[in-house]
This record gives structure tokens, sequence and C-alpha cells, in this order.
């Protein structure tokens, strides 16, 4: 079967000229089909941003616009590309969300609580002195020490 591609390329070409001498070999369904896509081109109607071009490659176009006709099965092969492109889109964000959180910092405790309080009623001497010369040291050094 010729690609719809070079038969638009013949037609559009050669709107005013005499006609293209393969028309009559064509099958009248592919001929409309060529009909209703270069009126849909030359009125503007095709959705924005579509790619006649690369989607004339993809039979996929061409059994929708057999099945709905060219304007419908344009318009659906259209919204079934931008739904995968937002569909992949979002698969990207996804995975991107994922990455970002394996990179964020991890307890290397296991989930232990803070450690309890110091008990100084119950210290012993040699720990309360000890303490007190830590706690000087750190006063010489010019920090700060929170009981």
């Amino acid at each position: 079967m010729k690609s719809i591609k070079n038969e638009m390329t013949q037609r559009l070409g050669g709107a005013t000229a005499a006609p293209a001498q393969g028309m009559a070999q064509n099958d009248p369904e592919f001929e409309a089909l060529v009909n209703e896509i270069s009126t849909l081109i030359s009125e503007g109607k095709l959705p924005e941003g579509f790619d006649l071009q690369a989607a004339a490659k993809d039979p996929d176009l061409l059994s929708l616009m057999r099945e709905y006709g060219a304007a419908a099965g344009i318009r659906i092969y259209a919204a079934e590309q931008r739904a995968e492109e937002a569909e992949n889109s979002a698969m990207e964000r996804v995975s991107n969300r994922m990455r970002e959180r394996s990179a964020l910092p991890k307890s290397t405790r296991g989930g232990s609580a803070a450690p309890a309080a110091t008990n100084y009623r119950n210290m012993s001497s040699d720990a309360f002195r000890e303490l007190m010369q830590q706690m000087k040291k750190t006063a010489r050094d010019g920090g700060k020490t929170r009981l």
C-alpha cells in the first residue's frame, strides 16, 4: 500500500495541476482517507502539535483512521499519544521521587529512643567528679554545657 505521506505530498504539491497518474490504481477507501486528511490540513483542523509525518509511520494511526474516519482517528491517536506521554512523565516523576528519598540520610541507631537523662542523685562520687572536670574543661574551651 502506498504511504499516506507520499500521497499527501503529491496531492498538496499538485492540487491545481493535473490529477496524479496513479490515482486510478488506489482503492477508494484509501482515496477517501487521503482526501479527508488533505482537507483537514488545508483547513488547519489537525490537533495542536500533531506531527503527521511522524504519525504516518505508525500503523496504529492508519487502523484508527480506517475504523473511525480520518478526523476522529487522528484525534484519537493524538489523545492516546498525549496519555502515553503523561503516563511516562508520571512514572518518571515517581522514579525521581523514589531516588530522592533513597538519597536521604538514614538513622544508624535503628529506631532507638534518645538516651535517658543523667541521674545525678544516684551517681557515684567518682563519676560526679569526672563529670565536673569535663564541664570545667568545656567551660575553659569556651563551650556551653547543658544539663
